[in-house]
Parts: C-alpha cells; structure tokens; sequence
C-alpha cells in the first residue's frame, strides 16, 4: 500500500553497490529489521500516535490519530474512524456517517492492520539497504523492499527508516500495485501500558442509533 521511489535513493544505492553485493545488503537489512521484530513481540502491548498519509490518483489525505497493539488485537481511531478488532472481526465505525462495517480480520486484504507494520517484512521480500543518517544523535536506516514474487503480492514497494538506538520504525512508505501510496509516520510509542481490555470489543451502546453492516 506504499510507494517511495526517489532518485536519490537510487543513486545512493547504485553507489553502494560498488561496495556491497547484493547479498549482504540482504543480510544487513534483515539484521536490522529482526532487531525491531524482537523489540516489537517482547513486549505483550504498545501504545503510539501516528500521522497517516494516503495517497492514489484522487486522494491525498493526511490523518493523525492513536493506535494500540495486544496480540492478534488491535485498536486505532483517527478523526474519521474508529477500528475494534478482537482478532477475529474487525469493527470499522465511520464517524461522519454513523455507520460501523463489521468484517473478518482475513477478508480484508486492503485494510490498515496497525500490527503489520512492525512484523510485514518477515515473509516474501526481498531488501536492500539504501543509507543511513544521523538525527537528533539518534542513528536511522533506511531500508527498501520488494515482493520476491510480484505477481502474487499486493505490495509493490516498501521503504522503512529504523531509529537504531530504539530499535523502532520511525516512519513506513508502502506502495500498493494499485497505485496507492501511505506514508506511516510512528511517534511516542509506549511499551506494556496500562489496557482496558474492553477497548478490543464493539459495544453498540456506545454508539446510539448506529447502522451495522455485518460483512461476515
């Protein structure tokens, strides 16, 4: 769901490669990325806020909201929607509209799962590593991706900068075969907080005079 192909990246990396064969750009990559993976499900929940951007050929949006991880569940919400997944089933509470699309988790294939981000690489990729530069003295990474087989993969490109200190993705750009881009931007992320287990369950008593569309 993300594209970020920009010139001086690829200039950058076709500069490395005089140094660096592709193979070890390979490993390099995956040694960085395991570290956030191991960082990310030692911990049973995280917290963050997020800024999102979407972008396609009659988009361009951009949203800020709040996400939190716990296993195979997960919440988020944004000015516009509201996510609950137990899961299993995914509630998507559109605010303007009133309405709540209620979905298995499996059958959405173009939804955000907040959750993947943190783990998407582990499967069917293919890397490269691009560069690294120095912020605020933190050292960050910036690695690309590509679906080792295209044909069968909804992604087209994925580019993640990882805060090395941290070992957490500071920001995400996924390309979709489709042409849409997102850009994921994590901040103040929170290990282990304190959850209300409730937070993972649609409760339409909350939502007066709500329209559920049972997908399922």
């Amino acid at each position: 769901m993300k594209y970020l192909i920009i010139a001086l990246n690829l200039i950058i990396f076709t500069i490395s490669l005089d140094a660096q064969t592709m193979s070890e750009h390979d490993e390099k990559s995956k040694a960085i990325l395991e570290k956030v993976s191991e960082n990310y499900q030692k911990n049973k929940s995280i917290k963050f806020d997020f800024k999102l951007t979407i972008l396609s050929e009659d988009l361009n949006e951009t949203q800020n909201g709040m996400a939190i991880l716990y296993g195979d569940k997960f919440y988020y919400n944004t000015n516009e929607r509201e996510v609950i997944s137990d899961g299993e089933s995914v509630w998507t509470y559109l605010t303007e509209d009133n309405e709540c699309y209620i979905d298995l988790v499996e059958d959405l294939e173009n939804s955000i799962n907040p959750k993947e981000i943190f783990t998407i690489w582990k499967t069917g990729f293919k890397f490269q590593y691009i560069d690294k530069k120095i912020k605020n003295d933190h050292t960050y990474h910036k690695i690309k991706m590509f679906p080792e087989n295209p044909n069968e993969s909804k992604y087209h490109t994925l580019v993640m900068e990882i805060n090395e200190t941290t070992a957490t993705i500071d920001n995400a750009t996924i390309k979709s075969k489709d042409g849409v881009t997102i850009k994921f931007y994590i901040k103040d992320l929170k290990a282990n907080p304190t959850l209300d287990n409730n937070k993972f369950v649609w409760d339409s008593s909350k939502y007066p005079n709500v329209d559920e569309i049972d997908n399922r």
